[in-house]
């Protein structure tokens, strides 16, 4: 079974309203293109960085617009943007992904582990049980990373949780790739710093994709504090490679500049294949 996987390298930052118009036009473009499901970046609604939590009306009506357009579509949307959670222990700001499925059921939500102070938010609780998987059709499953829970967080003294999904394995047979959300720090493509993070970063994808799962990884093209500023969208290169990557390595090929749409065709693994 074959099933389209996208993805929206797309600009977000400070604006709700601007934010929400890109991810529908994102939206637009895979029902153009016949595609199963879409992730954005990391923070592609609320922004990331940018106090949304200040302005949490604004963002859950920008929400349920984004909603009824994917469900109207019928388009699988994995949306990444912070949140303000009912939970157990009251209201909680999480950054997550939102998984919906065609028909616009919200089936699940990745929470990001390594967060930081910054980001205003409570990090999900780091165990193998609140890993979320998420059904994309009859024999797919995905599961979701934000990421530093991708790459690790040095500045945390932190490990990937990569190790974590391992066990996944056996409790979920048929996850067959990882969605990842991810909205790095904008720097100079002459920038030094800037290219040990791209190297690094895109090491660990194909490390990863080789040793676990399959990855479409998403990033964000703007700086974080966007305003709407076209002159601005293809200012930065992205600080890692937007695409889907397997163990043959990448199967797209996604300027790391501007906007870019992208997808890729996936087929279900025979069980004669598996060990």
């Amino acid at each position: 079974m074959m099933i389209r996987l996208a993805g929206a390298q797309i600009p977000c930052g400070e604006d709700i309203q601007i934010n929400k118009r890109e991810i529908l036009k994102a939206l637009d473009w895979a029902k153009e293109n016949e595609v199963d499901h879409i992730l954005t970046p990391e923070g592609a609604l609320s922004g990331y960085c940018t106090g949304w939590q200040r302005n949490i009306d604004e963002l859950m009506d920008a929400l349920s617009e984004v909603e009824l357009h994917q469900k109207n579509l019928g388009i699988g949307l994995h949306l990444g943007t912070g949140f303000k959670e009912e939970e157990k222990y009251g209201s909680i700001f999480r950054n997550q992904i939102r998984h919906y499925d065609k028909s616009g059921i919200l089936t699940g939500c990745t929470n990001k582990t390594f967060t930081i102070e910054m980001e205003g938010v409570l990090p999900r609780n780091p165990s193998n049980e609140s890993i979320v998987s998420v059904r994309l059709n009859d024999s797919i499953s995905a599961l979701g990373l934000i990421c530093n829970d991708m790459w690790g967080a040095h500045m945390l003294d932190k490990p990937s949780i990569i190790p974590m999904v391992s066990y996944l394995k056996e409790r979920c047979p048929d996850i067959e790739v990882i969605f990842h959300a991810t909205n790095g720090r904008k720097m100079r493509e002459d920038d030094r710093i800037h290219e040990v993070y791209w190297d690094w970063h895109n090491s660990v994808l194909a490390f990863n994709s080789v040793f676990t799962y399959p990855i479409l990884t998403v990033d964000s093209c703007s700086s974080w504090h966007w305003d709407g500023d076209e002159e601005w969208v293809d200012k930065f290169p992205t600080s890692s490679q937007s695409g889907f990557i397997d163990f043959d390595g990448w199967k797209t090929s996604v300027p790391r500049y501007g906007r870019q749409y992208f997808y890729y065709d996936l087929e279900s693994k025979d069980e004669s294949d598996t060990i």
